[in-house]
């Protein structure tokens, strides 16, 4: 996972300078074919059509109910819980209810 690291800086009072450090992680935003909903095991198995990580791929559900969002043959776009595709892991549909 990437991890970024902003610095916000503001004016307080003349004279008085206040930092401030954010962190943030960016989570891969995918598309694909819908091609199976399983909604006992809330797995999902989409052929990837996007750049980042093509081919036929299974992502976890946090939610079994939110498998009603996802329709074999349906196109859908949907982000993941990490920066990039990693093949030995299942990763996590971001969704929010």
């Amino acid at each position: 996972m990437k991890l970024k690291v902003m610095t916000t800086c503001a004016f307080m009072f003349p004279g008085l300078l206040f930092c401030t450090q954010a962190f943030a992680m960016d989570n891969l935003f995918l598309c694909g074919l819908v091609k199976d909903v399983d909604v006992q095991k809330a797995l999902v198995s989409v052929d990837i059509t996007s750049g980042s990580c093509p081919g036929l791929r299974q992502f976890q559900l946090a939610e079994p109910q939110s498998a009603s969002r996802f329709i074999v043959g349906e196109e859908k776009c949907f982000p993941i819980d990490s920066s990039h595709c990693n093949d030995n892991i299942v990763h996590k549909i971001l969704i929010r209810e």
